[in-house]
C-alpha cells in the first residue's frame, strides 16, 4: 500500500481493491507511468502549491509524460540544510531557516553563537519572549520541533517517546513550512510552547480549509468526467487505460485527503 502512504484507507476499501485491479491488468508500467503515480503519492492539499501541483499532474497524466522530476520535489526546503533557501524563489525556505535560526539560538542561548547574515534579529526576540524561561518539557518539544521542520527522522522518533503534553507533542508533529498555514500556524504553536498548553483550532499538516475543500471538490468532479470518457473510448485501449488508472488513482487521493462522499464515477458498480 505505498503509493497510497499519503491518504489512510483500508486495504479492503473497494475502490482501492478495483484501481489496484486495473493496475495490475496494465501488466508492465513505463518509467513515466511510475513517476506519475509517485507524484500522486506525493501529492498533498495542505501544501501551499497544492492548486499548481494538481495540475502539473493532470497535465502528466494527459500526456503520460511527467511535468515534474519527483526527485527534484523538495530541494529547496531547509532539511537540506542552512543554504538550501538560497535557491527557492518564494521565499519561504529563507523564512523556515530564519525561524529555525532564533528557536536554535533560544535553545543553546551560546554567547559565542555567530549570527548569520540573513538572522532575523526582530523574529529572534519575538521567539525570545514567546518561549520564555527554559525548562525540560518546552527544550524537548522545540528538539522535536527542529527534527520535525528539518526532517531529522531519526532523532525525530526518539524525541516522541515518553514525555507529558501529548497535545502539544502531536502539534508539533504535524508541522512543516511547505503547510498553507505557515509561518502563522508556527507562530501559535511557539506560543503554545511558551505556555505549555496545545493551540485551539491548529492548522497543520493534513488539514485544509473551505477554499481548499471547495476547488478540490470541483475538481474532483471534473476528474470524475475525465473517468467517464476515458472509460468508455479506452476499454481496448492500454494508453487510454493507463490514463484511466492514473485518474482514478489522483481522484481517490483527492477524495480521501478532504473527506469527500461521493463515489469516483469508473468504480461505481
Amino acid at each position: 500500500m505505498k503509493a497510497w502512504s499519503n491518504i489512510q484507507i483500508s486495504p479492503k476499501d473497494p475502490e482501492i481493491i478495483k484501481i489496484n485491479n486495473l493496475g495490475k491488468n496494465l501488466g508492465k508500467l513505463s518509467v513515466n507511468v511510475c513517476q506519475i503515480r509517485e507524484l500522486i503519492t506525493r501529492f498533498e492539499v495542505c501544501h501551499f502549491k497544492y492548486q499548481q501541483h494538481l495540475r502539473k499532474i493532470k497535465d502528466s497524466i494527459i500526456n503520460l509524460q511527467p511535468d515534474i522530476d519527483p526527485a527534484k520535489i523538495g530541494i529547496n526546503h531547509v532539511q537540506h540544510g542552512e543554504d538550501a533557501w538560497k535557491n527557492d524563489v518564494t521565499g519561504r525556505s529563507l523564512t523556515g531557516q530564519q525561524y529555525l535560526w532564533a528557536i536554535r539560538k533560544w535553545l543553546s542561548d551560546d554567547p559565542q553563537w555567530k549570527i548569520p547574515d540573513h538572522y532575523n534579529k526582530k523574529l529572534g526576540q519575538q521567539i525570545q519572549k514567546w518561549l520564555g524561561e527554559k525548562n525540560p518539557v518546552k527544550m524537548r518539544l522545540i528538539r522535536l520541533l527542529i527534527a520535525r521542520l528539518t526532517w531529522d527522522w531519526k532523532s525525530y522518533e526518539e524525541l516522541q517517546h515518553g514525555g507529558e503534553y501529548k497535545d502539544l507533542k502531536l502539534q508539533v508533529c504535524s508541522m512543516d513550512i511547505c503547510h498553507y498555514a505557515f509561518p502563522a500556524n508556527l507562530d501559535l504553536l511557539l506560543q503554545g510552547i511558551g505556555e505549555m498548553k496545545p493551540v485551539e483550532k491548529f492548522e497543520g499538516c493534513g488539514s485544509f480549509d473551505n477554499n481548499i475543500k471547495s476547488f478540490i471538490e470541483n475538481k474532483f468532479s471534473i476528474l470524475n468526467d475525465m473517468l467517464k470518457s476515458l472509460s468508455e473510448a479506452g476499454k481496448s485501449d492500454k494508453s487510454k487505460l493507463t490514463k484511466a488508472w492514473l485518474i482514478a488513482c489522483l481522484a481517490k487521493t483527492i477524495k480521501e485527503q478532504v473527506n469527500l462522499s461521493e463515489p469516483i464515477a469508473e468504480l461505481v458498480n
